[in-house]
This record gives C-alpha cells, sequence and structure tokens, in this order.
C-alpha cells in the first residue's frame, strides 16, 4: 500500500527561497515518515541546485520506502520545480540554471515514467501535447503528459518547437479532444496564439478544446488569446482536462461557455482551499 502524503493542496514554499535547512523546519510533509519528509526536502532541493548526477539516488531510495512515483511527481518535484520557475520569472535564475534543474527532473522521469504508465487507468480520452514553435523546452509539458497519461488519456507528445502546421496534422491524424501548448519563454508565447489562430483557419478549432501552459503563461494571457483553459500545473491540468472529456464533453473548443466553466473550476478550488485554511 502506498503512503498517502498530501499533495494536492498549495503549501507555502517561502522557504525554498532560502536553503535546505530552513526547509527542514517546515511542517510539509509532515504526514511522511521523517526518513520519507527529509528524502522529500532533499528532492526539493536537488531540482532547485541542478544537482542532476545525485537525482536517481534520492528517487530509488523513496520507491522503496512505498512511495508512489505520481506523489514524487506531484510532491516534492513540482514544489523543487515551482521554485525553478520563480526564480526565473524573478531573473535569479537564467537558462543555464533553468537547464540544470530540468536535467534533474528528466533523472527522474526516466525512472518514474514506467511507473506512472503502469497506473493508468481505463482510456477516457486523447491528448495531444507539444512546446510551441522556437522554444526547446519541455518538463513542464512531460509532467503534464505523463499525469495524464496516468489518468486514463491517451497522450501524442510531439516535443519541442512544434510549428502550428505539426498540431493540424496531429488533430487531423489522432483526433485528441484536446491539444495543449507549452511554452517557457516570453519570446515563444505569441506563438501560442498564432498556432490557434492557424486551428482556427483550418476550420477545426471547434474539434478541440485547447489548453496553454508554461512559466510565463497566465490566465489573463489565456483569456486574451481565446484558448480553453489555462493549466498552471499538472494536477490542474488533469482535472481540467478529465471534466472536457466528461462533464463538458458536449461544449465545443472555442465555446464561451467552456471557457467559463473552466473558470468556474478555478473559483471551487479556490473556495475549497479557503474554507480549509479557514
Amino acid at each position: 500500500m502506498p503512503l498517502q502524503i498530501e499533495t494536492e493542496k498549495e503549501f507555502d514554499i517561502e522557504d525554498l527561497k532560502h536553503d535546505i535547512d530552513a526547509t527542514r523546519k517546515t511542517d510539509r510533509w509532515s504526514e511522511a515518515p521523517a526518513d520519507v519528509k527529509d528524502l522529500f526536502h532533499q528532492i526539493e532541493w536537488n531540482i532547485i541546485d541542478g544537482e542532476h548526477a545525485e537525482t536517481p539516488s534520492l528517487i530509488n531510495p523513496a520507491l522503496e520506502k512505498d512511495v508512489s512515483a505520481r506523489t514524487l511527481i506531484a510532491g516534492p518535484m513540482a514544489t523543487g520545480i515551482a521554485e525553478v520557475g520563480r526564480r526565473f520569472k524573478m531573473d535569479e535564475y537564467f537558462l543555464p540554471e533553468v537547464m540544470m534543474s530540468a536535467k534533474c527532473m528528466h533523472a527522474a522521469l526516466a525512472i518514474l515514467k514506467p511507473l506512472i504508465i503502469a497506473e493508468k487507468t481505463e482510456e477516457i480520452g486523447t491528448v495531444v501535447v507539444g512546446t510551441v514553435q522556437g522554444d526547446l523546452h519541455d518538463i513542464g509539458k512531460k509532467i503534464v503528459a505523463m499525469m495524464l497519461e496516468a489518468a486514463g488519456f491517451t497522450v501524442f507528445d510531439l516535443g519541442v518547437t512544434v510549428p502550428p502546421e505539426d498540431f493540424i496534422a496531429a488533430i487531423k491524424e489522432h483526433k485528441p479532444q484536446i491539444v495543449g501548448f507549452s511554452a517557457l519563454l516570453t519570446t515563444t508565447m505569441n506563438m501560442q496564439w498564432e498556432t490557434i489562430k492557424a486551428i482556427q483557419a483550418e476550420g477545426l478549432r471547434e474539434q478541440v478544446k485547447v489548453f496553454v501552459g508554461g512559466a510565463p503563461i497566465s490566465q489573463g494571457w489565456c483569456d486574451k488569446i481565446g484558448a480553453d483553459a489555462y493549466a498552471a500545473d499538472a494536477l490542474i491540468a488533469v482535472e481540467k482536462a478529465k471534466a472536457c472529456v466528461q462533464e463538458f464533453r458536449d461544449l465545443k473548443g472555442g465555446d464561451p461557455a467552456l471557457h467559463a466553466a473552466m473558470l468556474a473550476l478555478d473559483a471551487e478550488r479556490m473556495a475549497q482551499k479557503a474554507a480549509v485554511a479557514g
């Protein structure tokens, strides 16, 4: 029986601005045994510091202690990469540091991907994902893709620097319910908009629900370019994807009602968090 460790609540990660000793004093992951809690904090800082050679020596012991692959990804790996994203936005980290952190994530995901795929439940839908043209970053996209696979989706990952015509070809070939665009750089985020316009020009917009995400992406950007949903992290992406193919499956891509439904999910999540905190 895997250890039950809370990963879906929003943790205060201010300590990650300091050092691992500050992190060890927090109550994050406090429901885990002490040795697992410390492993989680080491994984967080392994990603922040970009010590990719040490990653397997932290991931494998956690798995041996009955921590699930999903918990590792949604837990310490997600918090670590969130701090990397914050540092990048604040110009505390630049691309070389981000790439070192990405190597840590890749090392961990190489171990965890077979386990995530093995968790896959019943088939519930098809998703095409890719990093938009001009952008070579894919770590967040890979996490989202793996979590979607574990949730029961068939995922076609087109890779990085994907031009609009390749997204269009994949839509025609795979007939997905959802297409996801990732971008890390502010200089490439406009390609999300250009890709949506290309899909519209091909007459395919109503066939697919468009998700957008990445470090510089926000709900405001999603609203501006006419995407259907913004996913701040992999757990939110899975939640909204499930809603799109289940509760809102009859709504077409680009329908304002679908956009409003995705915003309502965000409002409901925030209300639940407030109720727990209060």
